[in-house]
């Protein structure tokens, strides 16, 4: 399949469900109930979600949601185990391997590090499973 059919081929509708999700577990990631006390500790910010999320966020997890559509689609994966297995892809090789940069260069806490590569590997994998099964 080449990249211009990967493309036709991305159901709208998943994206948008698929990157609302991938936002959506971030906001939650972050509340006081699961990691949202720890991170504002490890990082000296307040836990109440940014403003930003409405405007360039929003886009940004689009933009996430439709990239990760069109790898599915190259991958030809249909299932939600072809989907998780993608999205698991798209975080070993892109995520994670940034991330450990800043906790090489920058030294951000292992506990941070942690934190930060769970909430993606949970919207990854739920967003390449969205795009894989509503095709």
């Amino acid at each position: 399949m080449s990249l211009s059919a990967a493309f036709l081929a991305v159901n709208p509708w998943a994206v948008l469900v698929a990157g609302l999700a991938h936002m959506i577990t971030g906001l939650v990631w972050y509340t006081p109930i699961l990691f949202g006390p720890a991170w504002a500790a490890l990082t000296g910010r307040d836990v109440k979600p940014a403003k930003a999320w409405l405007g360039p966020g929003f886009v940004g997890h689009m933009v996430i949601a439709l990239v990760l559509a069109m790898i599915v689609n190259l991958a030809n994966a249909t299932t939600v185990l072809g989907g998780l297995l993608v999205g698991a892809l798209a975080w070993i090789g892109f995520v994670v391997t940034l991330e450990v940069g800043e906790l090489i260069w920058e030294k951000i806490p292992v506990k941070l590090f942690l934190i930060r590569i769970g909430e993606h590997f949970v919207a990854l994998g739920l967003a390449g499973i969205i795009v894989a099964v509503w095709r």
